[in-house]
């Protein structure tokens, strides 16, 4: 079977597509990557050795300038480049996870070429809300989004966690480990704001800790300066990022997480059974991330803390809640794991198999 996936910019539309890539390329399928030339995708497929072909498609966030009408002038040159290359391609159905890039490849298909969306959050993108009205079905990750696509089909199957992560997050935990470890990761961008507060909060807080803060590469020499100041040095590992093998162990060693509320970074919370204490990232579109926090805050499963309200204090308090609530730890494992959804992938490659038939 020939797919073509698409879907990118930035990580959280990436990592889903290139595990769904990777998964049909082991059942035998053709894949190819369809995607922008100024997004992450081109690397990732590269890295991966998934064949890859770009357009030069931007965001396009507004008409009412020179700027806007160029990127809507590259979007239309784009969806006419998709197409020549879709009729090239002659794929059995494609497979986007949303984000600017894969605008033009969703428009090319229309009513050519049947296609299955993935909106990742609990509030969808633009694309996917555009797209979802010809889609054969929509995957979504959260239950919220569920209800946001009124008149598509639309189906549950979580998001595809990258596949080293899956595994160790499958692998039995152990849960007294002395001392216990605080995992802090901003995304896949990094957060200066989360990296401030961390620092000072580990400063304040008194019991025998493990630290690890991975800061996103461009904020690690910004945030380097304060970390020697402070003096936490030993317990507290600062590290600018880490790969997929070393980001799984990372999860496998916490007892709790500081994080942004990407899908990503809530479906490998889910995936590893890790209560946290969310930040949401307050200028994502439609506020996405309040809502992915909010629903897994509804589960037991986190505390909420807003980026207005992110003091050292208020996030030793939201720690402290969990590092000292061994029961309240064990119910946050218990709804994560009803949450998740490990067969993800799985369950997007069978609703491809039905949409190309």
């Amino acid at each position: 079977m020939r797919l073509v996936v698409t879907g990118g910019g930035t990580g959280g539309h990436v990592f889903p597509a290139l595990e769904v890539a990777r998964r049909a390329r082991a059942a035998g399928w053709d894949v190819t990557y369809l995607g922008s030339l100024r997004g992450q995708e081109r690397a990732a497929c590269q890295k991966e050795g998934i064949p890859f072909f770009g357009f030069p498609s931007e965001p396009v966030y507004s008409v009412k300038n020179p700027k806007g009408w160029k990127a809507l002038w590259r979007l239309f040159r784009s969806v006419g480049m998709a197409g020549s290359r879709l009729r090239s391609l002659r794929p059995d159905v494609v497979f986007s996870t949303g984000g600017y890039s894969s605008a033009p490849v969703v428009r090319a298909a229309a009513g050519k070429i049947p296609y299955v969306l993935h909106e990742q959050n609990s509030r969808p993108g633009r694309s996917n809300l555009i797209a979802a009205k010809r889609a054969f079905a929509v995957a979504t990750t959260f239950r919220a989004a569920e209800e946001a696509f009124p008149g598509s089909r639309v189906v549950r199957t979580g998001l595809p966690v990258r596949g080293e992560l899956r595994e160790l997050g499958s692998a039995p935990r152990l849960m007294d480990v002395d001392p216990q470890t605080i995992l802090v990761v901003g995304g896949s961008q990094g957060a200066a704001s989360l990296n401030e507060a961390a620092l000072a909060c580990a400063a304040r807080m008194t019991q025998p800790l493990k630290w690890v803060h991975v800061t996103g590469r461009r904020h690690f020499e910004a945030i380097f300066p304060t970390y020697e100041k402070l003096g936490l040095t030993g317990s507290y590992q600062l590290k600018s990022y880490l790969e997929g093998r070393e980001m799984a162990e990372a999860y496998a060693s916490s007892s709790v997480v500081v994080g942004r509320s990407g899908a990503g970074t809530l479906s490998e919370l889910a995936a590893f059974g890790l209560p946290s204490v969310l930040v949401p990232y307050p200028h994502a579109h439609a506020n996405h991330q309040f809502w992915n926090a909010r629903e897994f805050e509804e589960l037991g499963a986190s505390v909420l803390i807003a980026q207005d309200e992110l003091q050292p204090m208020a996030l030793e308090q939201a720690l402290t809640s969990w590092l000292e609530n061994p029961s309240a730890h064990e119910s946050a494992r218990a709804a994560l794991s009803a949450w998740d959804e490990p067969e993800a992938a799985q369950k997007i490659l069978k609703l491809l198999e039905e949409a190309s038939r």
